[in-house]
């Protein structure tokens, strides 16, 4: 039997103080922020014809397949940007456009393109703890692709808190809370094997008393999700985004115990790294180094 659910709705607020931020939402509910960094330069310039005309030669690592998959492919990011909007204008004029362009998932792209940092301030690096703040770009990753690219119904690996930037094109996510992980049959420590828009109740009935949350986010938006939060996400049109995946020191904590409900012990490594970064004040620049890992891996 297959049915869905019917949705809970995520609170959508004006820009928040960072005060009013921590005291409501951080490490309790998600909450969209609409229109929070909408003055960012990038925001009404960027997409990906943009990246691809700033550094036409930057060689790039795409996902392809589904993204739980792990394939990947190397290509120049000029090339990327014109695959992806051939595809874009052939599926706006058929029913079948064939296979979309691959996905850039989990991209630092501003250490690789340093000049792209510029249209991203002022930066709300307030938001986010101390640690975090004064190298904000360090630890960026991006999304680039096209409409209908799927994210499949799963959690952040270390347990972070995600602060997520729409910059351009609008995405769908769907969420359970992490509260309810034990009824989304998760495997590899961080996949679900359920579709939390259409479930599968006989083959995942535990699911049957999930909630599940819904928000689409909109270019200028800035949208948070607690550590653990299960997220399918899904491009509602050609798209540029990015997150900073971040621990405070509760999450900093839970993410060194993780490992005995099994979370990989090579996320023990840089979860350590985190909490001394964020609970023992160890400066980011002797910790970066045991990090770049982290940030250079498409995961």
């Amino acid at each position: 039997m297959t049915t869905t659910a019917q949705p809970v709705p995520v609170d959508v607020r004006p820009s928040l103080t960072p005060e009013e931020f921590r005291a409501e939402y951080v490490g309790r509910m998600p909450v969209v922020m609409r229109g929070a960094v909408a003055g960012m330069p990038a925001v009404s310039t960027w997409s990906a014809d943009h990246l691809g005309e700033i550094a036409p030669d930057q060689r790039v690592r795409l996902k392809v397949g589904t993204v739980s998959e792990g394939r990947t492919e190397m290509v120049r990011l000029a090339d990327y940007a014109r695959d992806l909007a051939t595809w874009e204008a052939s599926q706006a004029t058929t029913d079948d456009p064939g296979d979309p362009p691959g996905y850039l998932h989990d991209v630092p792209l501003l250490s690789m393109i340093p000049v792209l940092r510029r249209d991203l301030e002022p930066f709300p690096a307030e938001y986010v703890p101390t640690f975090f703040r004064s190298e904000w770009w360090k630890f960026t990753q991006f999304f680039v692709g096209p409409s209908r690219a799927l994210t499949p119904l799963h959690f952040d690996t270390l347990l972070t808190h995600n602060l997520f930037f729409q910059l351009h094109g609008r995405k769908r996510f769907v969420m359970v809370a992490d509260a309810e992980r034990d009824k989304c049959y998760t495997y590899n420590w961080r996949w679900a094997s359920v579709d939390p828009e259409a479930p599968d109740l006989d083959r995942h009935p535990a699911f049957a008393g999930a909630t599940v949350m819904t928000c689409d986010v909109e270019a200028g938006d800035l949208f948070y999700m607690p550590p653990g939060t299960l997220h399918k996400v899904t491009s509602l049109s050609s798209s540029v985004s990015f997150n900073i995946d971040w621990h405070d020191r509760t999450s900093a904590i839970r993410g060194l115990t993780a490992v005995r409900h099994g979370m990989p012990l090579q996320n023990l490594r840089y979860n350590l790294l985190f909490a001394l970064g964020v609970v023992a004040k160890v400066p980011p620049r002797l910790l970066m180094p045991g990090l770049r890992s982290y940030y250079d891996y498409i995961s």
